[in-house]
């Protein structure tokens, strides 16, 4: 094998031919595409799976339309599902601190409350009609003559057996008194013997007696008339609220629980007949006392809604959740009821799809919980409030409603297999991934839809829309994000942050329409934008403070390439890869490691120079070497072995004392069998170094080798590939570390034959010379490692 140049149309943004668009103002489905073609499939199937637990994750990277697109598909869905229920709470007459709810057909609750609301200012009405009527009023004349004549008769009877004693019983304003006839006053009485004063005391102990049976008598009589009136009162209102209240009985009645519920609102009225009747100057309190008690609290209304509800949460706290208590003071108390219980997005999405972001709940670990009870018990529990001080006043624990929800969160993949998927009970609950591809072959489909989709965006932001060579340049982009010349980036919210920067270009040009050039005016501009840290990078390297050949050769010394990801921006520059060498029995040393600077997989890199060079040299003789590798003025940490190409040939350099060019950089992984591996970031560092030598001044033999696994993922700006197509700066791809060390050194790197040996004068050989001569120095030093 040996090293490929590639050409500038195989670098450059690729020419994706888009087909003219109509452009119209209606979305696409983001679901058609096949990156989403998988999540859309697992979405349709959780959808329609009633059985507990198969709620659903949708899965996407950030900014990739997850959310847009998910609603869009899961309200598609929704409305091929039946209505919703609405849901009232209504007062329970025997347990008021238990107020009931009951479900109605959609519309039906605002219609019952209204009826019920209408109903009371008719009972009023009936009730006054029916206690004024002559017929109640001559009944209770009749029961109160009767009970007059009854005690007329008994008062004339007690005052005839008083008169035979002496005495007489006269009405006075403080009650019953008795009044001595003549001879019988206690003056008199002196003046009489002893046994008739005696007789006549006990005459009077006897009237005063039959007084009190008369009183009590008359006070159990008076008791015994308010039983009447008041059972009167009972059954001519019951005669009279009956057919009002059978009329909501006779609407409402076939509805779950209703029909008992009205036969106890009916009793209940006719107990409390006070709030409904009574004196006028305590009409306005008594009016609104049986409003709050016969009070409809219709909880959700989806009267208005054709078809089951698609419900987005955004912020998922308890109160939002499973609703709250409103409360109200009165004299500086806190009071609640049934009638200020307030719905909760539960409730709102019962019978349809409750949306919540992955990220949103994982902040929420309380509400968490409560929601996996909610799911595996089917039902929603409103927890009275808890304002941290006294319970409040008439605070009540409603019984809770039936659930049917379909729970959908969409979030990153880090909040599923780093917060989610560790709860152990989340596979119980959530047994659907939908997962969306984070990008998508650039195949003939894909590229009209998102042709479409990215007209839609600009005609969102432009009257005139975009021309079809500034959507393929946008495309281009895509292609730039997906690191790869023959798929698309999924992150449409990032794509529609383009279209609206070059909408902004197109107007500040006067322009009608996105054009390519605006397009890529805006990308200029926003590169600017962001560049200022990799500027003052750059700006180190020109300026000698940050060391960077790029020309010459230098012995044990490549230029290594590195990306750094400010998160809005992201760049490469060039990094010294340097290896020092001299006999001994330590191997390679990683600084970066033995320095706490170096990570996990940058130290694996090393090891696996060490197996490659163990594997080339150590059957013919012992590794009798130490060699040191770092990167130079690298002060922040080094991870990832996309450097360890570059480190075994600067190794290799440095045993053969074969000098390597500057002008090249490399980067590549590298396994143990020397072959070149793909690695991510190709893109920025080429760029990189290409901005590092364009500012010294292009040679035309500058360039970047890269894996030839890497080719397809080069997708460089206008500029860099100008630059290719003029033959001022160069790219080759690598197979092994052979073709790396041919292009560096332009020499022949040197194969092992049959035997392990490497032809004479091969970087090889004379890498093998110098370990054997390692060896020798340190035998004739008594074999002592150093």
């Amino acid at each position: 094998m040996s090293v490929e140049r590639l050409e500038a149309s195989a670098v450059g943004p690729p020419a994706f031919e888009v087909a003219p668009t109509a452009q119209t103002g209606e979305a696409p489905r983001i679901f058609d595409l096949s990156s989403h073609s998988r999540a859309r499939e697992a979405l349709e199937f959780g959808l329609g799976v009633p059985e507990l637990g198969f709620n659903i994750f949708v899965v996407g990277e950030d900014r990739s339309g997850r959310m847009t697109a998910t609603l869009d598909l899961l309200t598609e869905h929704a409305k091929r599902l039946p209505r919703p229920s609405d849901w009232i709470y209504l007062p329970n007459f025997r347990h008021p601190e238990r107020p009931r709810p009951y479900r109605l057909p959609a519309g039906v609750g605002r219609t019952f409350r209204d009826r019920l609301e209408a109903l009371l200012p008719a009972l009023r009405q009936a009730l006054g009609r029916a206690f004024e009527a002559a017929e109640f009023a001559a009944h209770l004349e009749r029961e109160s003559a009767a009970l007059q004549q009854a005690m007329g008769a008994a008062f004339a009877e007690l005052n005839a057996f008083a008169g035979k004693h002496g005495y007489a019983i006269e009405r006075t304003p403080q009650g019953m008194a008795l009044q001595p006839q003549p001879g019988n006053e206690p003056e008199t009485l002196e003046k009489l013997s002893d046994a008739e004063r005696q007789r006549r005391l006990e005459g009077l102990s006897e009237v005063r007696q039959r007084l009190g049976v008369f009183l009590q008598a008359g006070r159990q009589a008076e008791l015994k008339f308010a039983d009447t009136v008041r059972e009167a009162r009972r059954q001519t209102a019951d005669a009279a609220l009956m057919p009002l209240v059978d009329t909501l009985g006779a609407e409402f009645g076939n509805y779950p629980g209703l029909a008992r519920w009205i036969v106890e609102l009916r009793n209940d009225l006719v107990d409390h007949l006070d709030l409904l009747a009574g004196p006028a100057e305590t009409e306005a309190a008594r009016r609104l006392a049986a409003e709050q008690r016969y009070a409809v609290n219709l909880l959700v209304d989806h009267g208005e809604e054709p078809h089951a509800p698609v419900v987005l949460e955004p912020t998922p706290s308890y109160e939002n959740l499973f609703g709250r208590f409103e409360f109200r003071f009165e004299s500086g108390i806190a009071v609640t009821d049934y009638r200020h219980i307030r719905a909760g997005a539960l409730h709102r999405a019962n019978d349809g799809i409750l949306v919540l972001r992955a990220e949103a709940i994982a902040e929420q670990p309380m509400v968490w919980g409560f929601l996996k009870a909610s799911l595996r018990d089917r039902c929603i529990r409103i927890e009275p409030p808890h304002t941290g001080g006294p319970p409040l006043a008439g605070a009540t624990s409603p019984h809770s409603i039936l659930l049917n929800v379909k729970v959908v969160i969409v979030g990153a993949r880090r909040w599923y297999y780093t917060v989610f998927s560790a709860d152990p009970d989340f596979a119980t609950y959530f047994k659907i991934k939908a997962d969306i591809d984070p990008e998508m072959p650039a195949e003939p489909q894909n590229l009209a839809l998102y042709a479409r989709l990215v007209h839609y965006m600009a005609l969102r932001h432009l009257p005139g829309g975009i021309a079809d060579a500034a959507v393929a340049r946008l495309l281009a982009e895509a292609a730039r994000w997906a690191q790869h010349r023959r798929k698309l980036s999924a992150r449409f919210e990032q794509v529609e942050d383009l279209v609206a920067e070059a909408a902004a270009m197109a107007r500040s040009d006067g322009a009608a329409k996105i054009d390519a050039p605006q397009v890529l005016k805006m990308l200029s501009v926003r590169r600017l934008r962001r560049s200022r840290v990799e500027d003052r990078t750059q700006e180190a390297i020109s300026e000698g403070l940050v060391l960077i050949d790029t020309d010459g050769t230098r012995v044990g010394q490549v230029n290594g390439l590195t990306v750094r990801d400010l998160g809005d921006h992201a760049f490469g520059s060039p990094v010294r890869i340097s290896a020092r060498v001299q006999a001994g029995r330590l191997g390679i040393i990683n600084v970066e490691r033995a320095t706490e600077l170096g990570g996990p997989i940058q130290q694996k890199g090393v090891y696996i120079i060490g197996g490659y060079l163990s594997g080339c040299f150590a059957r013919r003789l012992p590794l009798s070497f130490s060699a040191t590798v770092t990167f130079e003025q690298s002060y922040g940490g080094v991870e990832g072995d996309s450097a360890s190409m570059g480190e075994l040939v600067a190794v290799i350099s440095a045993l053969a004392d074969v000098p390597l060019r500057q002008d090249i950089a490399i980067t590549g992984s590298v396994n143990q069998a020397g072959e070149s591996q793909p690695i991510g970031g190709a893109i920025e560092k080429i760029e990189g170094f290409y901005r590092t030598c364009a500012e010294r001044g292009l040679t035309g033999r500058q360039g970047v080798v890269i894996p030839a696994a890497n080719a397809a993922h080069v997708i460089l700006s206008e500029e860099l590939a100008a630059a290719v197509a003029d033959g001022k700066f160069q790219l080759w791809t690598m197979h092994d570390v052979h073709d790396a060390l041919e292009l560096l050194t332009g020499l022949d790197p040197g194969r092992g034959g049959p035997d392990g040996a490497f032809p004479p004068g091969t970087v090889m050989a004379r890498v093998e010379a110098t370990l054997d001569h390692f060896d020798r120095l340190l035998w004739e030093r008594g074999g002592k490692a150093t």
